[in-house]
This record gives structure tokens, sequence and C-alpha cells, in this order.
């Protein structure tokens, strides 16, 4: 397992622990802002993320934003921002990362996740007019990484006194929301919420939702800007409950997804099921989850957090893929994802030849730089809440068990891979997956399928590991993970 720790996340490490030993402060702080990010269609052609390519987009339903909860304790200040889009790479989120310590040099951490929403601009380069032409617009992204960071500084200078009330939801029929299109049919139905109001008139400042779900409700005919379910969720709690709702997205792969009938939600105003590819069935589904969230913070928990353990580790998953590679030659990425070996910048190339698409001189380095974290709350020497951030689509097995072993599986006596929740502390779990970088789908190896015949003798490939960085992804990112946690 090719996995480093790099100096700078061990010293990042050894300090942050430091802080929260040595300047405990009784306070919690928190403030909240959120900010349109919706791409102008009429100025520029906007290619659309996540089904086909050359679906570009004629208007817009519902505008996109970036949300973000500024938490202080500790002398410390966590910054959890969420997005709509379909994925944002680590390089960007460094970027974002820059412009907040220049406005605000007090930061310890910024997050930045993606709701994966499928409706929206491609911000990956994947989708443009064909395969081997980028979708990305380099002048929207540049103010796109600029607009996140000053919604984080506005989040980070708007802070108060706060409260925080954590609460959770497993019901059983939670799992019913989610549709499971691959074996072992492993569901992460858990739903986490975190809200925090003023001390001072006791009125929300951020309502926090952790939630497994493909954002695609609307499929690939749609032609317009909308941020699918989490625009009805965001905006059911914040006409609610009020402040700025903040939807971070879970394990979601396996493609747990809204589509399919076995997701029924019946429209109360005709009586019948919501069909896919509706605003009805989208907005039906936001407004569930968002009351599900509202109903779990009554019976929620208040958490005395008073310090945070924050610990983040920069590691390097393996490249397996050779399509990756390939997408950076014809600068699909636009130059975002560079590939080490050994811990350095590798800009070696050689040819290589995909079966049916062409001959390519591509990069030969082993290794794309990515990053995890984990994040205590703690309060009164308790640990009340987790934070797990995860660079990509993990699969629920890896988050909650349930490994498979399948005939005709490419490595049917790979070892399992840690789950996450088993090295939790706490009750309050929150996984947040596509976290600081988008590497695609996170497969367990002794499920890895990416040659025939394929598992459970179907006639075709699972969809999976095309969009997968390779087999080995899930064993260093969760590994690293339960290092930090330990």
């Amino acid at each position: 397992m090719r996995s480093f720790l790099c100096a700078s996340a061990l010293i990042a490490l050894a300090l942050s622990c430091l802080g929260t030993g040595a300047l405990r402060a009784a306070a919690l702080q928190a403030g909240a802002a959120k900010a349109a990010i919706t791409p102008d269609v009429k100025a520029a052609k906007v290619y659309m993320a996540g089904f086909d390519n050359n679906r570009v987009a004629i208007g817009v339903h519902d505008d996109l934003y970036v949300r973000c909860l500024a938490l202080g304790a500790g002398h410390q200040t966590l910054v959890l921002c969420e997005a709509d889009l379909i994925g944002l790479f680590y390089d960007d989120v460094l970027k974002v990362r820059e412009k907040v310590k220049g406005e605000a040099p007090e930061v310890t951490q910024v997050i930045v996740g993606s709701s994966h929403d499928h409706e929206g601009p491609d911000t990956m380069g994947l989708w443009g007019p064909t395969p081997f032409q980028s979708g990305m617009d380099e002048k929207y992204m540049d103010w796109l990484d600029g607009r996140i960071a000053s919604t984080a500084v506005q989040a980070i200078h708007s802070m108060q006194d706060a409260s925080m009330t954590l609460a959770r939801d497993d019901h059983p029929l939670l799992a019913l929301l989610q549709s499971d299109s691959r074996p072992p049919y492993v569901k992460d139905p858990y739903l986490f919420v975190m809200q925090l109001k003023a001390t001072a008139d006791n009125h929300p400042i951020a309502t926090l939702v952790n939630w497994s779900d493909h954002p695609e409700t609307l499929g690939g005919r749609n032609t317009l800007i909308t941020a699918d379910y989490p625009h009805w969720l965001c905006q059911y709690i914040e006409s609610h409950d009020g402040g700025t709702t903040v939807f971070f997205q879970g394990s979601i792969g396996g493609l747990l997804s809204t589509l399919g009938d076995d997701v029924a939600l019946q429209d109360p105003e005709t009586g019948r099921v919501a069909k896919d590819g509706t605003w009805k069935k989208a907005e039906l589904f936001g407004n569930l989850i968002g009351e599900l969230a509202t109903r779990a913070l009554k019976n929620g928990q208040e958490a005395p957090v008073d310090t945070f353990v924050i610990r983040k580790a920069a590691i390097f998953a393996p490249l397996d893929n050779d399509r990756f590679r390939a997408a950076g030659a014809l600068h699909i990425y636009k130059d975002r994802k560079p590939l080490y070996t050994d811990g350095k910048i590798d800009t070696s190339t050689a040819e290589k030849e995909l079966p049916g698409i062409g001959k390519f001189q591509c990069n030969t380095g082993h290794d794309l730089q990515t990053e995890v974290d984990y994040i205590q709350l703690l309060g009164q020497g308790q640990v009340q809440a987790e934070i797990t951030t995860v660079p990509g689509e993990i699969y629920p097995e890896l988050v909650n068990g349930g490994f498979a072993r399948y005939p005709g599986a490419d490595f049917p006596d790979a070892p399992f891979e840690p789950t996450l929740r088993a090295h939790l502390h706490s009750r309050y779990q929150f996984i947040f997956g596509l976290a600081n970088d988008e590497l695609g789908y996170i497969i367990p190896k002794a499920e890895w399928d990416n040659q025939p015949p394929w598992l459970l003798n179907k006639k075709d490939r699972w969809y999976g590991e095309v969009n997968s960085a390779g087999e080995d992804v899930a064993d260093t990112v969760t590994r690293a993970l339960v290092r930090l946690m330990q």
C-alpha cells in the first residue's frame, strides 16, 4: 500500500493536539453564511455534470449555493463548507484555504464538501461536448474558489456565543429512501443533525444535516440548473427553524440514489407515486428529509462542546485507472490532478493504449495526493460528536460493515478493509463524503470487479470501477482514517 503521512500533516496534527490541551476556551462560538454560486447560463455555455456529455444548461430552476458553518472553541476555528456541486478536486480546496487564510489567519481548518449534484455545472471536466473535451469553465472555477472562500470568511466574522444540539435518526424506514443498485446491497440510512443557536436570543444560527443519497432525481434529460432535493431540504429547515442549513453528503458509493421505483413517494395532490425525473419527486424527497431532520432535533441532546481535536493527514492514493490518466493527458481536469511517486510530483510520461479509445501519452506517476480528516467535538471530558471526511464516494460497507465475497470478483481473497463506524467513539458520527476531494468510487477490494466474469454471473459489468481511481484506494483511505481515530 503506497500511503504516506506528509511531514506538514504531522506538524499540523501535533500543533492541533497541543492547542486543544493547552489553550482551552470556555465557550463555543458559531457563525454561518451562504452565497449563490449559480453559473450564468446566458453569458457562456454551461455543460451540466453527472450523466452524459454535451448536456448544456438552458436556464435556472433554483440557485446553487455554498453554505458555510464556522465553529470556534479552544482557540481553534473550524469552517465546514458545502457546495451544490458534482465535486471539487483537492487543488481547488487548497486554493480556497489559501484565500481564507489570507483574510482570516486565525482559522485552523477549512473543509469543503460537495453535495454531488447531478444538475449543476461540470466542475470536474468530465462532461464536456465529447469524452475527449473538458466541460470545465476555468473562469467560473476561479470565481467559484473565491466565492467559497469569501463565504467562509463571512461565516468566521459572524461568529457569536452559541449552544449546540445533536440529533440522529436511524429508523429502518430511512433505508427505503435509498435505492441500491449493486450487491451486497448495503445502505447507510443514518441521518445526523447538528444545530447551533445563539446564546443571546436562542435563535438558530445554522443546522447541519448529514445524509446519504445521490442528488440525481431530475435525471439526465433535465437542462435546468438545480440543486435537486438538497434545495428543498435546506429550504424546508430554513423556513421552519430559521438560520442557514448546511447539507453534507454521506456515503453514497454503490450508487445509493433517489432514483428507482423502490424509492416511492406519494404525491398528496394526485395520490399517485411521484415519478423519476420530475420536480415533484425532488421536492417531496427534500421536504421529507428536512421534516425528519427537524423532528430529530425535537428529541436532540444538548452538547456542551468547549474544545476540538482536529487531525488531518495528506495521503497518496494509488492510481490504477488508465482512464483517469488519459483524462489528464487530454487536460480534462485542467491540470488539477498532478500525479506523485514516493511523495513527490512525477511528470514522467509513457504511451498507453485504451481498448476502443486509442493511444495517449499519459503521466506514469503512481499516486494522487488527497486528504482525510478526523475531528472530535469535546465537552466535559467526553467526545460529544465526531466528523470524518472521505475524499470521494465511499461504499457503505466500508462505513457500516457488510462486506461480501462473490465468485467472479477480481480479488476474491483480498482482506477486508476496516469499517469506519467500528472505530468511532460517540453516538453522533458525521461522515462527510466528497469532502476536500473527489476520487470517484471507493470500493472494497474483495468486491472489485473490473474484469469478466462479473459478480453473480451478471451479463454486463457492474457500475463503479470505471469511475474509481483503483482497487487499493479503499485500503489507503480507511486505514489512514483509522490511524487518525486512534
